[in-house]
């Protein structure tokens, strides 16, 4: 009898595409592309190099899925590659500025106002370009923190792990993250 892939768990998929099963594959990109390419692109700010890294992240998974050793939970491994790939490339972004004088300035659209009132649209659209602004601002694993905290609903010992911290550290960088924020943001 067929395994039915889409009930089956993270750990049963990687056993099926150790085997090359496309189908489980897929499956498992379905599962998890768009949260990647969310905390990919909260880190990132580029929509494009957003995807193209969680493009290249799958296909090494897909190459080599072996590398995924069964110590942690599927999610946190994946955070975790996703994560230290996007302060690489965060780190060579920063380099080249310097390098070209010319500092980066493609930061990511504020999300759409729910609100249908014109004045409350405004404000929330100040808002949400102001915090967008302050995001990016944060140093990059205070933004990850926030990101996996918040935006992933992660507990804090799975931040921890995805970040591949202690508890106390994952705790330290969201709060001073929420801290920095608030008083960014003229809320304290």
């Amino acid at each position: 009898m067929p395994l039915d892939l889409t009930a089956a768990t993270d750990q049963s998929l990687l056993e099926q595409i150790r085997r090359q099963d496309e189908d489980a594959f897929r499956v498992l990109l379905e599962r998890h592309e768009d949260r990647l390419f969310g905390l990919l692109y909260r880190m990132l700010g580029r929509r494009e190099e957003a995807r193209d890294l969680a493009q290249d992240i799958f296909l090494e998974l897909w190459i080599s899925p072996e590398r995924y050793r069964p110590t942690a939970e599927f999610t946190t491994w994946l955070y975790r590659v996703a994560l230290n790939r996007a302060i690489s490339r965060l780190r060579r972004r920063k380099l080249l500025d310097i390098l070209s004088l010319s500092p980066s300035r493609d930061w990511p659209d504020p999300p759409a106002s729910e609100s249908d009132r014109p004045d409350h649209r405004a404000e929330a659209s100040d808002f949400q370009s102001r915090l967008t602004a302050e995001l990016a601002r944060l140093p990059a694993r205070q933004r990850a923190a926030l990101h996996l905290r918040y935006i992933d609903s992660l507990s804090v010992q799975a931040t921890a792990e995805a970040l591949g911290v202690s508890l106390k550290s994952a705790e330290s960088l969201i709060f001073r993250a929420k801290v920095t924020l608030r008083r960014r943001l003229g809320e304290a």
